[in-house]
């Protein structure tokens, strides 16, 4: 029976020696392990830093011609919207009878804004400004025109009047 304890005392003092060694010498080990991982890899991303900052720069440059082709500044949308009418009424012969403020209607995650725009004019003239609304800066889409034809009593002429509505997300 005195062998059979000593073998269990044996047994219980392996594992304690065991468990002992585990936590004072492996776990820390393992521990530091995991933090080099762990730094060698954000090392590695560091590296990559100037070639990020280069795209960065390079994506900074692309969107800011983007701007000056579409003779977008800093001021507000309907400023911008604005002027570009003004300038194109100009070229093309076309009266701006009406610039209403914009109509908002606002949803949980975004704002719609609807501008209406009455134009006088031919129908070639008021046609040529509306591309150029479309195409050049980003006001948003033409979600309606209507064009109709009055007639001016006092001169006795026919003329064409369009209502445009503009309307973008913000």
């Amino acid at each position: 029976m005195k062998l059979d304890n000593r073998n269990k005392l044996l047994i219980v003092g392996c594992l304690v020696l065991l468990f002992a060694t585990y936590k004072l010498a492996l776990s820390k080990t393992v521990a530091i392990r995991e933090e080099y991982g762990n730094l060698k890899s954000k090392s590695i991303q560091a590296q990559d830093i100037p070639e990020q900052l280069a795209l960065l720069a390079q994506k900074e440059r692309y969107y800011d011609s983007i701007m000056q082709q579409m003779d977008i500044g800093d001021t507000s949308i309907q400023n911008n919207l604005l002027r570009t009418i003004n300038e194109q009424a100009k070229i093309r012969n076309v009266k701006v009878m009406d610039f209403n403020p914009p109509h908002s209607h606002t949803f949980p995650d975004h704002k719609l804004l609807t501008h209406s725009i009455v134009l006088n004019g031919s129908y070639t003239d008021i046609l040529q400004v509306v591309y150029v609304l479309e195409r050049k800066g980003s006001f948003g889409d033409i979600v309606h025109m209507d064009f109709e034809k009055k007639k001016d009593h006092r001169k006795r002429k026919l003329f064409l009047e369009a209502t445009i509505f503009v309307q973008h997300v913000e």
